[in-house]
């Protein structure tokens, strides 16, 4: 008896090992499990805000294109204009009196100052792309604004003016759109957004209903930018327009 005692001892002992060792195996299997599943990664910005982003970033890389585009056609054509009065002919002429002589000058504008401010409207330039991009149109025409009001002989006031209109066409307000693209050609009609005002209004006008005048203003922009992009955007236009 003491003899099967032990054997049935031994045995339990064994059974409740294999227990213990099957419930361990479990739990870390389990844990093993729980490891392995992946953490979900933190939530990011969605396929909308993404698109919008790269739109607004592809607007701003072409805006500075124009900008630079339109620096250096100036620079060329002052490196082409001939000399307005020779050398040795300024020292012919004679000194003024003293009595007459020309009063003092008045110190420059330091370029510092001119730079700093230049630097502040890029940024307010730059500020209302984004906004325009994100679709917040109010707040975009007013930002355009400022940098127009800062500075209209600026570099950057008939790319204003241009967004303005802009921002008004995308609301459908054509005849607000069709002003300020007017206004873009009337006081910067040599600058770089000229050109694309000029079509926008054929395009604002083609919207609008009035085909009669939506080609008239194809017509004038590729009279007035031929070699433009706009221009052959415009030739395309016309195709397209059937009375």
């Amino acid at each position: 008896m003491m003899k099967d005692g032990s054997v049935v001892a031994r045995a339990r002992g064994l059974v409740v090992m294999a227990m213990i060792a099957v419930a361990s195996g479990c739990a870390s299997s389990q844990t093993a499990r729980e490891d392995d599943v992946p953490t979900p990664p933190p939530p990011g910005p969605s396929v909308e805000q993404r698109l919008t982003e790269m739109q607004t970033a592809m607007t701003e890389m072409l805006e500075r294109l124009d900008v630079m585009s339109d620096r250096l056609a100036r620079v060329e054509l002052e490196r082409q204009a001939p000399a307005t009065a020779p050398a040795e002919h300024a020292e012919r002429q004679p000194a003024p009196p003293a009595e007459h002589a020309a009063p003092a000058p008045v110190p420059a504008e330091p370029r510092v100052s001119r730079a700093i401010v230049g630097a502040q409207i890029a940024e307010d330039y730059r500020a209302a792309l984004m906004l325009y991009g994100r679709g917040k149109l109010p707040e975009s025409r007013a930002g355009f604004q400022k940098v127009f009001d800062a500075d209209p002989g600026g570099e950057l006031a008939d790319n204003a003016l241009y967004w303005i209109g802009e921002t008004f066409f995308a609301q459908n307000d054509y005849t607000n759109a069709i002003k300020f693209f007017r206004r873009v050609i009337s006081e910067y009609g040599d600058q770089n957004k000229a050109p694309d005002a000029a079509y926008k209004i054929g395009i604002a006008l083609e919207k609008s209903g009035d085909l009669q005048l939506a080609r008239q203003a194809f017509e004038e922009c590729i009279k007035r930018y031929p070699y433009s992009t706009p221009a052959a955007s415009a030739k395309q236009a016309l195709e397209r327009i059937k009375f």
